[in-house]
């Protein structure tokens, strides 16, 4: 990391500051803090230096927790050490994953990224690129079916939250969607595209937490992005996925995953009380796919 940041082999620290962030909400996040200061190279200058460091460790509660150690389990605690050391992770121009400076056991040592928001738009549209540009490598430790695991351990009481009888209805379409869903093309995909992840910096869009990174039906990775921000950003993802893929079958799968995650997600914001966002459902409801 050192000799990464510095450029000298030889660079050792001479001074180091450490700032707990909040960031990193992942289930295998164990901490993310800033670190800086000072390395001295070899020939006696200094220079100075600002990293991320982030560390995982593996989930001891909840209904994942006995996942924990499945590389092929979206809850894997290893998985985003493993991405960063890999060099499957897209590097730009574009879209790119943050500077990796090194990994040392359950700790990556990344590119301190400016909390810039990036465009819903831009972003859909260098999602589809990645998609089209990017093969499913061959690892043992990718994510294989994230939604899938976790529909089959949500058990969701509608009676109990009163719900808009639209959002029971999606989620009670979940067996042929998860069944045509599993018929598309797949791609390498993050897993979390959520506006919160991603970043506008130097003329790239940075996309953090890498910790779901498996592969997915082509479109479910913009799910994520139009639940964040209510918006439709398909012709942009369309337009960067170009022919790599049916068009058909990526609005298919953007549509199905919208519905799914949609809709689990009212019933969580109703069950802990919160209000659902007005146009929530809406926007849900009306991108729901044909059945």
């Amino acid at each position: 990391m050192l000799a990464a940041l510095s450029g000298d082999p030889r660079g050792c620290p001479a001074r180091v500051e450490a700032e707990e962030l909040s960031g990193g909400t992942g289930a295998a996040t164990g901490g993310v803090c800033r670190l800086r200061g000072e390395i001295e190279t070899g020939d006696g200058c200094r220079r100075t230096f600002r990293v991320i460091a982030k560390t995982v460790r593996p989930l001891t509660e909840g209904r994942h927790a006995a996942h924990a150690a499945d590389p092929q389990h979206w809850a894997y605690w290893r998985r985003e050490p493993l991405a960063y050391g890999s060099g499957v992770l897209p590097s730009g121009p574009g879209l790119r994953a943050p500077r990796c400076y090194g990994v040392a056991g359950s700790t990556v040592f990344m590119e301190d990224v400016p909390a810039c928001t990036e465009d819903p738009h831009v972003a859909a549209a260098r999602l589809g690129q990645w998609h089209a540009s990017s093969g499913i490598p061959d690892l043992p430790w990718l994510t294989a079916d994230q939604l899938g695991q976790r529909l089959a351990v949500s058990v969701l009481d509608w009676s109990a939250v009163r719900p808009d009888r639209r959002a029971a209805l999606l989620w009670d379409a979940r067996a042929e969607l998860v069944g045509r869903l599993s018929a598309l093309p797949r791609v390498l995909s993050h897993g979390d595209f959520g506006s919160g992840n991603l970043r506008r910096h130097a003329g790239d869009t940075v996309v953090l937490d890498w910790a779901t990174l498996g592969s997915a039906p082509v479109g479910a990775d913009l799910a994520y992005l139009a639940l964040d921000t209510l918006t439709d950003l398909t012709s942009d993802y369309l337009a960067g996925l170009g022919e790599r893929h049916p068009a058909a079958d990526a609005l298919f799968g953007y549509r199905a995953t919208l519905a799914l995650v949609g809709s689990s997600r009212i019933h969580w914001m109703l069950a802990a009380g919160h209000r659902v966002p007005a146009g929530y459902l809406d926007f849900v409801w009306d991108a729901r796919p044909t059945l």
